[in-house]
């Protein structure tokens, strides 16, 4: 009767979280058992509650296996060892003993029935133990087995704040092999379960979380550190004390100091944050998140468009059941109050540059080390920064060179990598993003530009679109790089082995990333209106445009594409562009026009770059027709295939994009009336009909890139004897830019950028078309070749308005080239 009454209590108390949202859908139509964790009144409460919300069948049903299997209840408590209260264990334990060799007998004497098992996992508070404080065992979940009181104490905290994990089912009768009996199905199965609930638990809470007081004194035990203090105290004359100390400073400067309270106060403003700021956060990659999670420590790796990323990312997580991850933040966002929040919120913090601190670099490095062999999920940026074109920019080898050299030097659980694509339509940064977008100064973080930030809350900003990507296991990138990485040696020292593995993962996770897209309504309203010459365009051709541009995204993603390309209404895309004020109507006495608001050009066309990778392979097509009406399809391909490396490594393009890539696209274009077959030949559209329009504007998507790589290799074919000092080069390219800015219109900021000319030079210089001669760059025969195909798909018009800035330009320093003539 008591226990009826706590029953009934609970149930009018306790409100869990069931993951995951519909476990309806993954249970057959056959007898189930509930397999509980760790069972106790206040788990059963949350199973029976979750049960009858989820349409689920009840754990109290009486459950029936052919003739031999008889039992009032549907459930069974997972017993575990806790090393306390031994006989009251040994009666549990012989009555668990009891039912599933009974169950197993059963099944085996009937081969017609079956039984689907059920893991479920009730965690209250979801907050991960920490070694000591009382208070903290009490008010959240653990990796310890809880006595009845504390169990009760807890359910009663956090009857409002759990998680209940109903996992896939198990048949048992799939789980029975040839002469086995009930006595070895029973050990099996209840090893499976153990490890299972620990998968679980290790991805729900993460590790068991020490002190930040003893993680920092695991770090300063680190062989690497003892050793560098010493040297240093050696060289400097200095005690070791005063260097431990130096040490300790830098460590307390770095380490996290995740709190589940800050999280948990946290989880429902933020909540309320997203639900005023967006009007809704879409979601897709989960299932392949979690089966990552199972099996492997996770190292997050998105790509960083604002400062709401990481967040986003990890309210994303904790509403979906999983550990927050430890995230690497620049120790200018280590801000008064702000930087302490973080903290607390799992951000660790580390300085910009390691040069000249050496101890510096053996502590961060040891922290780096001692989280990963807890097992803590990481989250870092490896582009270093925002985007300011919307294009992901080149990744930093920092972050994940010190992750791999601590994983290779106590390698414990697996590690994935894991991408996720943040889609935005509109920026928090707001207006001083806006201004950085259009190439002004870029400004340092700071409390006073967070609170300027938050004073946009209450503007529009649409949706958010987050993809999770395919999981990269380093394991396997190791062994594809060398088969016996773990036999060889690895020191306090980075070995020079694994920089190859480190520029081929971050390649393969920015590829990854770009592999994830999602297609948002605002990137393909500005991918339309930015073709046209003004901004401006008659209502009726935008929308014929836009459904032109989904039908191209659909044809060149096929089902097992992870690309999210949802579906559009033009009109009602219309009407979101006014309402986040990116677009207004006009009218002329022909009809309406859709134009892009003053000021929002440069907002618009970070929102195009970011699928841009998407239709550069039809708009690399289109380009072949900018100033010729036909050409042999052979002609065609050859042109795009030698184009096709230097837009593989700009815009992160899959390595396989080839031959079956090029036809499709060419199809869809065929198909969209674009083109059409003249013998061996494909020629454009009949001038002045809508495909013909269609067919340039499409093209206009790769003329910024086109145009900056001509630039690029005009400088390069018309310098003196075909040598030019790269830095030279980098000036050249940049004072051009400006002057085509005043004269044509073109954003300087598409035809240089830093780090887009660094990847093209490296790209000539891999394909062979540049070669080092100390501090020159020297074009190979094959460099006139780049120029002149670049030259086949730029317009008349265009190409001369380059060559002249170039020849000016030059001219300006008429000691560094001589002119030599080129259209």
């Amino acid at each position: 009767m008591i226990r009826a009454l706590l029953s009934r209590l609970f149930e009018r108390w306790v409100r869990p979280e069931v993951m995951p949202e519909d476990p309806a859908a993954m249970l057959a139509d056959r007898p189930t058992l509930y397999i509980i964790e760790n069972g106790g009144l206040a788990d059963l409460a949350a199973l029976r509650l979750a049960a009858a919300d989820k349409n689920l069948p009840l754990p109290d049903e009486p459950l029936a296996i052919g003739d031999g299997f008889r039992e009032s209840r549907s459930w069974i408590s997972s017993v575990q060892d806790s090393g306390r209260r031994r006989w009251r264990q040994s009666r549990r334990l012989q009555q668990q003993h009891k039912q599933f060799r009974e169950l197993f007998e059963a099944l085996l004497s009937d081969p017609a029935s079956d039984l689907q098992v059920v893991p479920v996992a009730v965690y209250w508070g979801r907050a991960p133990g920490k070694e000591a404080s009382f208070w903290q065992l009490v008010f959240s979940e653990d990796w310890e087995i809880a006595g009845r009181l504390r169990r009760l104490v807890k359910s009663i905290l956090h009857g409002r704040n759990t998680l209940l994990s109903i996992s896939e089912p198990v048949s048992l009768r799939e789980f029975i092999w040839r002469d086995a009996n009930a006595d070895e199905l029973e050990k099996k199965l209840l090893r499976l379960l153990r490890l299972h609930f620990r998968k679980r638990r290790m991805a729900t809470l993460g590790p068991d979380q020490s002190h930040r007081r003893m993680l920092i004194d695991h770090v300063l035990a680190d062989d690497a550190v003892r050793r560098e203090i010493a040297r240093q105290a050696r060289e400097s004359r200095h005690s070791e004390k005063r260097m431990r100390f130096k040490a300790e400073r830098y460590a307390w400067e770095i380490a996290a100091d995740m709190s589940y309270t800050t999280v948990r106060t946290l989880h429902r403003p933020l909540t309320r944050l997203w639900n005023e700021l967006y009007d809704g956060v879409e979601l897709d990659g989960m299932e392949r998140l979690k089966r990552a999670a199972d099996t492997h420590s996770l190292v997050y790796v998105p790509c960083h468009r604002s400062h709401i990323d990481y967040l986003l990312l990890s309210y994303i997580l904790y509403t979906h059941g999983l550990s927050l991850p430890h995230i690497a933040a620049g120790v200018n966002l280590n801000l008064p109050v702000v930087g302490g929040i973080l903290r607390r919120g799992g951000a660790f913090f580390l300085r910009r540059t390691f040069a000249g601190k050496p101890l510096y670099a053996r502590v961060f490095n040891a922290y780096l080390t001692v989280i990963l062999q807890r097992g803590n999920a990481l989250e870092y940026f490896i582009e270093g920064g925002r985007s300011r074109t919307g294009l992901l920019l080149p990744p930093k080898p920092g972050m994940l060179a010190m992750t791999l050299h601590a994983y290779l030097r106590k390698p414990s659980r697996p590690i994935a990598f894991i991408p996720v694509y943040f889609g935005y339509e509109r920026l928090l940064e707001g207006r001083a993003f806006t201004s950085e977008l259009a190439g002004g100064r870029k400004r340092k973080e700071s409390i006073f530009g967070l609170l300027r930030s938050l004073g946009t809350l209450r503007e529009d900003y649409g949706h958010v679109y987050v993809n999770i990507g395919e999981p990269i296991e380093l394991d396997t990138l190791l062994r594809q790089e060398n088969d016996g990485w773990r036999q060889l040696p690895v020191t306090s020292e980075r070995p020079a082995w694994i920089q190859p593995v480190v520029t081929r993962l971050g390649n393969t996770i920015m590829r990854s990333i770009n592999a994830a897209a999602c297609v948002t309504p605002i990137s393909l309203l500005a991918t339309t209106l930015l073709t046209t010459p003004r901004g401006r365009i008659a209502r009726a051709e935008f929308i014929e445009e836009v459904l032109l541009y989904h039908r191209l995204l659909q044809a060149s993603h096929d089902e097992n594409s992870i690309v999210e390309v949802p579906d559009i209404d033009p009109e009602a895309l219309i009407a979101h562009g006014i309402r986040l004020g990116y677009l207004e109507e006009q009218q002329d006495d022909i009809g309406t026009v859709l134009a892009i608001r003053p000021g929002q050009a440069a907002a618009l066309t970070y929102f195009r770059n970011n699928i841009l990778h998407l239709l550069c392979l039809p708009a690399l097509l289109a380009a072949g027709f900018s100033n010729r009406r036909s050409r042999k399809r052979s002609e065609l391909e050859t042109l795009v295939r030698r184009v096709l490396p230097f837009l593989k490594v700009e815009l992160f393009l899959p390595n396989t994009l080839g031959v079956d890539a090029i036809d499709e696209s060419l199809q869809a274009m065929l198909d969209a009336g674009l083109l059409h077959v003249e013998g061996d030949s494909l020629a454009s559209a009949a001038g002045g009909t809508l495909e013909a329009v269609s067919l340039m504007r499409l093209a206009e998507l790769m003329m910024p890139t086109l145009r900056r790589d001509y630039l690029c290799a005009s400088l390069i074919a018309r310098a003196e004897q075909h040598r030019i000092n790269r830095e030279e080069l980098a000036g050249f390219c940049e004072k051009v830019a400006r002057r085509l800015e005043n004269t044509q219109g073109w954003r300087a900021e598409d035809l240089y950028n830093k780090s887009q000319f660094k990847v093209f030079i490296d790209t000539l210089e891999r394909e062979g078309y540049l070669q080092r001669d100390g501090d020159m760059l020297a074009a190979t025969p094959a460099m006139q070749r780049v120029e002149s195909e670049a030259r086949s798909l730029l317009g008349e018009q265009v190409r001369h308005a380059i060559l002249n800035a170039v020849a000016r330009a030059r001219s300006s320093h008429p000691e560094q080239a001589r002119d030599r003539p080129g259209s």
